[in-house]
């Protein structure tokens, strides 16, 4: 029987498979069902891995996300974090005085031995070793436009368009810390880094061409580890999708893209569709859910294609619905 991490992996490589591989986003949802506020997870790797591997028990999907935090990374760079409801995550309040070219000075893997960051690795490393052989792993880490406007408070798109030199500059301080964080989580030996940019299908092709530098040795070092590169941009729409395509990740996540559009805009370009179930319906009444993917869910897998979320599965959504979309799944495979 084929496993989770083939599954996973096979989509990256265009195989035929039995059915879509689903990796949602899951990580508030899972201390939720756990009943054991985030905040707490974080101090406890024992209690951070349980909360990890038991929702993935209970719904049977292909791929284990080690969190969903965008405050993580900021944190790395220095800043104190906010706590606020049991089942958030930590928010960071932006500095506008903030001098990014300090992140070239700090030592990653230190800070991988201590804190929040250390309670992640040392959760990977433990379900890697007990289920890395069948299941995928993923890591997910902030972009460096997000992380850039997150410690300084300063929109991305006003910058690059009224300062682009200062602007990139910038981004590519954070860049190179993100450089950083992302090799101690290849060396993991994860199967997908997923990286997130809200802000970029947003931003006009002239721009997008520009950055395409910023991250290709992000991207580089996740292949170099055998591992895949995806974006996660958050809502995004055929008409911007090709341009992203030509930042050159090994996989996108996009909802309401059929497949043959999706073609015709990979234009042969070589990258996995991570077709997303959004995630605000996730945590919708059932019927709606259903109806959507009624709709849209592939009847039969298709090489190049997993299924996903558009953003992390809210803490309280409804498990019959997670359940729901597994079901339809194994169908896939029925003969």
């Amino acid at each position: 029987m084929i496993t989770s991490k083939r599954l996973v992996r096979g989509a990256f490589e265009s195989a035929n498979l039995p059915r879509l591989p689903f990796v949602p986003w899951i990580f508030t949802h899972a201390a939720r069902l756990e009943q054991v506020p985030v905040r707490r997870t974080y101090f406890d790797p024992t209690q951070y891995t349980k909360c990890l591997q038991n929702a993935q028990k209970l719904y049977g999907y292909d791929g284990i996300a080690g969190g969903f935090d965008s405050s993580l990374e900021m944190e790395i760079c220095g800043r104190p974090v906010n706590w606020r409801g049991d089942y958030e995550v930590p928010t960071v309040s932006p500095n506008p005085g903030f001098d990014l070219s300090r992140l070239k000075d700090i030592n990653v893997e230190s800070a991988a031995k201590t804190g929040r960051f250390a309670t992640v690795i040392e959760s990977l490393r433990r379900i890697n070793k007990v289920s890395g052989s069948n299941l995928a792993l993923t890591a997910v880490v902030t972009g460096p436009l997000t992380l850039a406007a997150g410690l300084t408070g300063r929109d991305p798109l006003k910058e690059l368009a009224e300062r682009p030199e200062e602007a990139m500059e910038a981004i590519q301080y954070t860049a190179g810390l993100l450089l950083k964080v992302v090799q101690v989580y290849c060396q993991l030996e994860l199967d997908i880094i997923a990286v997130v940019e809200r802000v970029l299908p947003v931003l006009p092709p002239e721009i997008l061409s520009r950055l395409r530098p910023v991250f290709q040795p992000i991207i580089g070092m996740v292949r170099f580890y055998n591992a895949f590169s995806v974006l996660l941009p958050g809502e995004s729409s055929p008409g911007n999708i090709s341009n992203l395509l030509d930042l050159g990740f090994d996989g996108i996540v996009a909802t309401g893209i059929d497949i043959d559009t999706w073609n015709k805009l990979r234009s042969g370009r070589s990258c996995t569709l991570g077709k997303a179930v959004p995630a605000r319906l996730l945590n919708s009444g059932m019927k709606e859910l259903k109806s959507y993917l009624d709709s849209n869910l592939l009847m039969k897998a298709v090489p190049g294609v997993f299924l996903t979320t558009d953003w992390e599965v809210p803490p309280e959504t409804p498990p019959d619905n997670i359940h729901l979309v597994m079901n339809m799944l194994s169908r896939q495979s029925s003969p």
